[in-house]
């Protein structure tokens, strides 16, 4: 797996890893999209449902630390009504969602060519 790095500019450099990719449901399953058009970086193919109204997407290492995390649902989810949210650990976020407010299912979540939008900022 690829990784992208930034170093601070305070007096003790920390080092901040970015992590980003694309998540699509095909087949009832959840797949890391890795093609000519999408490219992955520091997180892990495997993607699990942990229960029927999340899902986990695995990084490629433990972080000391989140800075910050975004999950967005593309043109697809919006004009279905779908929004997004997301637990980050350190080793893996939780992404969760509602359909114009009410918690929805994994199972909702199979619209075809529908994609969720993953950016972490971790310090090492």
């Amino acid at each position: 797996m690829s990784l992208l790095q930034l170093t601070t500019s305070e007096s003790a450099p920390r080092k901040v890893s970015i992590l980003a990719g694309v998540i699509r449901k095909v087949n009832n399953k959840w797949i890391l999209i890795e093609d000519a058009g999408h490219a992955p970086i520091g997180l892990k193919h495997e993607i699990r449902e942990p229960n029927t109204k999340s899902i986990e997407v695995l990084f490629d290492k433990k972080y000391s630390k989140v800075l910050s995390c975004s999950i967005t649902g593309d043109e697809t989810y919006t004009t279905h009504g779908f929004s997004f949210g997301a637990s980050c650990g350190l080793d893996k976020l939780i992404i969760n969602h509602a359909c114009r407010g009410i918690e929805s299912t994994n199972s909702q979540l199979s619209i075809a060519g529908s994609n969720i939008w993953i950016s972490v900022m971790m310090f090492d």
